[in-house]
């Protein structure tokens, strides 16, 4: 953590995205806007944004307002941006879903909040994107993991914008007759977009630093540039491809055949750069959070192999599906749930113990967790994934609602665990608070830096 702060809006921003999970589980485990059969439902709609801008969206926003600083070896741009932005993307996120449940008939409302609640999460996000990027070109750190995650932003201002043309579409009050009567078929754009053009870049990028740290592997260097330039590649066609298909052209298929192409290509050199740092690591026994951070991987590759196969065979619909559930749920939600096992307790430490190191014994960052308790939860997690991305295959609702419910009962279960650690319910009774030491707010973090 060398020349940077602790991000004091961290912990509430991976509160509330935990909270936006479980909720997006529980919908979908009691048959509301479950993935099969019509994707273009409202409900459908409703319970995809709950779970990739809610739990995803602010999942990574969190994690980068700690990564980024510590990326440039600096103190956060623009701070003070974060807690707005926060506020921004809860309500913009509220308001975008109850337009969607009035679309769907189960409430009377006005769609015109839609557009409205796609200009509050595009100003949270821009917010965000502002301050992360100029920490990152301020510093000028455009190493793999600073140009992936510059990357990823540039995903996510393509995401943002495409979501609000959506938005206004649907409500009524943008009049883009070409869009509307082709919004069905966009919809995989805007939703690649932003699992891949946003958030596995980005993911790809932070755990190219989090797995060497963890492992305590050397980064590779050479060779991890073809997974950014091949990367790169994939997120401007996709990008190539959304602009097109908004205005209808057949320069669209060729170009999303270019990124699905790219996207495979860049997956095969990113598994190989980790099986490289995993054969060069120091620490033999892994920890629980590295080992459930490799079993994310794994959907990784199978999420993108899906998408070939969906895209290369023409058959999109149930395999396209069943890849962006691979991708959502085992790839990027796997790695988020298993990376923060880590980070809350890290963070955690930092804010407690390291004002007071040097005056007395003080518990390992490893004493704050139990991995035992934990380690059953993410078997249930991960087996509960495969089973309903089987069950979107067979198009067998009852199989992916059980299949929702037990991962929302193990988000639930690891979920407590991060909040033993916050409490420091595990640390040993007689270092737990050494005298200076002050136990953590849980959601906001204390800090004498600049932020």
């Amino acid at each position: 953590m060398h020349g940077a702060s602790i991000s004091r809006w961290t912990m509430a921003y991976f509160a509330a995205s935990l909270a936006f999970l479980m909720s997006g589980l529980v919908l979908m485990g009691c048959g509301y806007g479950l993935p099969i059969g019509a994707l273009g439902t409202p409900e459908t709609l409703a319970v995809l944004h709950v779970i990739a801008v809610g739990w995803l969206g602010l999942l990574f926003a969190g994690a980068l307002l700690q990564f980024v600083p510590v990326l440039a070896a600096t103190h956060l741009r623009l701070p003070w941006l974060a807690g707005p932005a926060l506020v921004l993307l809860i309500l913009g996120l509220a308001v975008l879903s109850l337009g969607f449940t009035a679309l769907s008939g189960r409430i009377t409302l006005h769609l015109e909040v839609m557009p409205l609640g796609g200009v509050f999460l595009s100003s949270g996000f821009t917010m965000l994107t502002v301050s992360l990027a100029t920490t990152i070109i301020a510093e000028k750190s455009f190493d793999v993991p600073g140009i992936l995650v510059l990357s990823g932003l540039a995903g996510l201002v393509a995401t943002a914008l495409t979501g609000s043309v959506f938005a206004g579409v649907l409500s009524g009050l943008v009049d883009f007759p070409d869009v509307a009567l082709r919004l069905s078929d966009l919809a995989p754009f805007h939703a690649a977009s932003g699992l891949l053009g946003w958030m596995t870049i980005t993911a790809v990028g932070v755990s190219y630093r989090l797995f060497a740290m963890f492992l305590l592997a050397p980064e590779v260097k050479g060779s991890s540039r073809r997974t950014v330039s091949t990367a790169l590649c994939a997120l401007l066609f996709l990008c190539a491809a959304v602009a097109s298909g908004l205005h209808g052209t057949s320069f669209s298929a060729m170009s999303t055949a270019v990124a699905v192409l790219a996207t495979g290509v860049s997956t095969v050199f990113y598994v190989i750069d980790v099986w490289r740092m995993f054969r060069a690591r120091r620490r033999k026994v892994l920890e629980l959070n590295s080992v459930a951070g490799l079993v994310a991987l794994g959907f990784l590759v199978a999420g993108v192999a899906l998408l070939q196969l969906a895209w290369f065979s023409g058959v999109s619909i149930p395999v396209g599906t069943a890849a962006f559930y691979a991708l959502a749920l085992g790839w990027l939600s796997g790695l988020g749930l298993s990376q923060l096992f880590k980070i809350v307790p890290f963070l955690t430490w930092l804010e407690t113990y390291g004002p007071v190191m040097g005056r007395g014994a003080v518990p390992r960052v490893q004493d704050l967790v139990n991995e035992r308790r934990a380690r059953g939860w993410f078997v249930i997690f991960y087996l509960s994934v495969t089973v309903g991305a089987g069950a979107i295959l067979a198009d067998a609702g009852l199989f992916l609602q059980a299949a929702s419910l037990c991962q929302g009962a193990a988000v639930i279960g690891l979920a407590v665990e991060y909040l033993r650690a916050r409490r420091l319910i595990y640390a040993p009774a007689d270092v737990r608070l050494p005298d200076g030491a002050v136990m953590p707010r849980l959601f906001y973090a204390k800090t004498n830096h600049q932020e």
